[in-house]
């Protein structure tokens, strides 16, 4: 992918590090002028926004720490950050910890965030607060049928696969799975109370030998009054007891008439961007706010839509962005031209809205396909890529 030079920027900046930095960097920029991304993209859009820096992998997806951390020792000229983190960390809390040398960090202590993807710690503390948790162990269960195997601080679902033939190893674990329909609930905590911004469908998509990767989100799901309740109680609870601050998600199964949680996401999750727009300050404010103190000014706001969601398109053969792609207003997240993008890997997301999630659903849809013809069409045209070539 294409890389950005780490410049000197103006004192005190707003930093964001993410896997993807592209909708925090714009939520914080209502409120910050210098705001630098640090993610694996530098996407056309997330250049719009701020002074976008890729620190990706040179294979895969995911965020190089070497890289990441030089890029972090240049910014400000020592003058400190104000640092905000999204996904990317789960899996390495510790990086937590050195990223904080580097400026005020507005994330959840790599303590908190190690004992809730701790598969022997956050099952029992869900229970706790009155969450039913499908049956999580460390141990391979000795009939693995009915078992999924998952990855310990994995995220996007592209760690999760059925249990049955898989190697075991010491950063797996194991959940019976579970009928139902996959959701999440999107909060803001202060460490005393949940302020809950609203529950979501979430859509998923077969990827290869991937059955369950993160393919989007639509919010304007309404959960039963009682249930409802009862999620709001649960939150809470959990908050007081961990601590929390910040934009989180918790991830469930809706099964009947009950929220399965499957898993708790300790910091800001691609759903928080669904509410965002409700919000004039930006929920990136709110979200740094939270580590200050308890949000008294802090309400829950409805906008004039009913729905919004986000898909990500993925390529389904290795590809290159032309130097003339041209992107609809509703494409986020934007490779730059000459990005080589291979097969399985995100092209873009497409955003849509509606007066229900079913509109809202449809629309996404026709704009997914749009995409798909276009990148389609790219090959047709001899956009391809070259076995070896760098952009």
């Amino acid at each position: 992918m294409p890389q950005a030079d780490v410049a000197i920027v103006p004192s005190q900046p707003l930093v964001i590090v993410a896997v993807s930095g592209r909708a925090l960097a714009e939520s914080a920029a209502r409120q910050h002028g210098a705001i630098v991304i640090l993610d694996a993209f530098a996407d056309a859009d997330t250049r719009r926004a701020g002074h976008a820096v890729n620190v990706g992998l040179r294979a895969g997806i995911g965020i190089d720490t070497k890289r990441m951390l030089a890029a972090l020792a240049k910014i400000g000229d020592g003058t400190g950050a104000s640092i905000v983190t999204g996904s990317g960390f789960e899996r390495m809390p510790d990086l937590l910890d050195r990223i904080e040398t580097h400026g005020r960090l507005y994330a959840n202590d790599s303590t908190i965030v190690r004992a809730l993807k701790d598969p022997d710690i956050f099952p029992e503390l869900l229970r706790a607060q009155g969450w039913t948790v499908p049956d999580t162990q460390r141990a391979v269960p000795a009939d693995r049928a009915a078992w999924l195997q998952k990855r310990i601080g994995g995220a996007a679902g592209i760690h999760i696969h059925r249990a049955s033939g898989r190697r075991h190893g010491i950063d797996r674990y194991y959940q019976r799975e579970v009928t139902g329909t996959p959701m999440s609930v999107t909060f803001l905590a202060d460490g005393e109370r949940a302020h809950v911004l609203g529950c979501n469908r979430l859509l998923t998509q077969a990827m290869g030998a991937l059955p369950w990767c993160h393919a989007g989100i639509v919010s304007g799901v309404s959960l039963a009054p009682a249930l409802r309740a009862s999620v709001q109680t649960r939150l809470d609870r959990l908050v007081r007891v961990t601590g929390l601050r910040g934009l989180n998600g918790v991830d469930f199964l809706l099964a009947g008439d009950d929220a399965v949680a499957l898993e708790i996401n300790p910091r800001p999750t691609a759903s928080f961007e669904l509410y965002d727009p409700d919000y004039e300050e930006g929920l990136v404010h709110w979200h740094m706010a939270s580590f200050e103190g308890p949000l008294r000014g802090f309400e829950r706001r409805s906008g004039q839509t009913s729905s919004r969601a986000l898909r990500i398109v993925y390529a389904d053969r290795d590809t290159v962005t032309p130097d003339d792609a041209v992107w609809p207003a509703w494409g986020r997240d934007l490779p730059m031209p000459g990005t080589r993008i291979p097969a399985g890997a995100p092209v873009l997301t497409v955003v849509a809205d509606g007066p229900t999630m079913e509109a809202a659903l449809a629309e996404l849809d026709r704009r997914r396909a749009a995409i798909a013809r276009t990148v389609a069409s790219w090959t047709s045209r001899g956009v391809a890529l070259a076995i070896g070539a760098a952009p």
